[in-house]
């Protein structure tokens, strides 16, 4: 009696719109209606290679990913969960445009922390139609990604010819086909997903929506108070250098004890490298002083991402400026680990 072949692992492809499935018909980009037919073709030929099987779902609607929002990142999660299980997926790639990839990917880390598949979202800079594309070699590379990766991965970036991580990546170039970096490495030693307060499911039926403002030398205290006057629920700070802020403006100080006061507000730095130390300076003291959280070395993606989520399970204000500077799934390193990792690397290069 002949055997029947067993059935190959699935690996889910998830397609939420974004040029990746865009082509051009002499009108300028559009989404192409047989996207999803190319993209599981294609998709299952690679997979096959590695010993598995791909199968094609699509985000309803999909979207300009320009058009995301703080509701496009946990509905996304919600839908790879619940096909997770009812497909017994083995790993999942998510096709997304690369506008908010960043914002995307960062967010889906701390939403399916814990999911036991490994989750790789890529896109492409050049439509899959286009002559030449990225679209399939990206494809390609987050699909051997969640191949070789073990089911506790974390979330990560495929892109370029790099596997990136999710919470320490930024898009970086408009046009290059390595349009993503990844400046910082994981941070070492994660502690993992606080628990949500019990009722959690009570505080936010919506999801919280997290603002972010560039200093620059032109904003002013009004600035800060029009944007949180518009329903935020929390802000990022990009600051110069280690933290510091415009303090000696007029009302700076009492605008952001005012704002700290209605919302968490994190700072992190505008640099590419580096991490925030409010005690470094004195504005940066002044900034502490009046309520402004130290978001470490967080990445903007990764610190919109983070204060997203503990919003939507119900962290007060208090757990929330705890949990910000903790390194929880990676996304940051914690000022005693960096500290204590760099006086180890010292001894490292005296001794050679």
């Amino acid at each position: 009696m002949r055997k029947t072949p067993p059935e190959l692992p699935t690996i889910l492809i998830f397609a939420t719109g974004g040029t990746i499935g865009m082509h051009d018909v002499g009108n300028g980009l559009e989404p192409d209606p047989a996207f999803l037919e190319i993209l599981e073709e294609r998709a299952d030929r690679v997979a096959s290679r590695y010993g598995y099987r791909a199968r094609v779902n699509q985000l309803q609607p999909a979207i300009d990913s320009a058009n995301a929002d703080e509701e496009t990142a946990p509905k996304i999660a919600r839908a790879l969960k619940a096909r997770v299980g009812a497909m017994r997926a083995s790993g999942v790639v998510v096709t997304h445009g690369t506008d908010t990839l960043a914002y995307t990917a960062s967010r889906l880390a701390f939403e399916l922390s814990g999911l036991g598949v490994p989750v790789v979202v890529t896109g492409s800079q050049f439509a899959h139609g286009a002559r030449p594309t990225d679209a399939f070699d990206n494809l390609q590379l987050a699909i051997r990604a969640v191949t070789q990766a073990s089911p506790t991965a974390p979330v990560a970036i495929a892109f370029g010819g790099k596997i990136l991580p999710a919470v320490r990546a930024t898009k970086s170039d408009a046009e290059a086909l390595s349009a993503f970096r990844a400046e910082r490495d994981l941070g070492v030693g994660p502690r993992g997903l606080p628990g949500s307060p019990e009722d959690a499911a009570l505080v936010r039926a919506d999801h919280a929506r997290v603002v972010s403002v560039r200093f620059t030398p032109g904003v002013a205290a009004v600035d800060l108070l029009a944007l949180a006057s518009t329903g935020a629920a929390a802000m990022v700070l990009e600051c110069y250098g280690a933290g510091n802020a415009p303090m000696t403006k007029p009302g700076m100080r009492d605008a952001l004890r005012t704002i700290s006061e209605q919302m968490p507000v994190v700072a992190i730095t505008q640099c590419a490298l580096g991490s925030v130390d409010t005690d470094r300076y004195a504005v940066g003291r002044q900034m502490a002083a009046a309520g402004v959280i130290a978001g470490a070395d967080l990445t903007v993606e990764a610190a919109i991402a983070k204060l997203g989520y503990l919003l939507d399970r119900g962290f007060s204000a208090e757990e929330i400026a705890h949990l910000t500077p903790m390194n929880l799934i990676g996304e940051c390193s914690e000022p005693s680990r960096r500290a204590t990792s760099t006086r180890a690397a010292g001894r490292e290069d005296a001794s050679a």
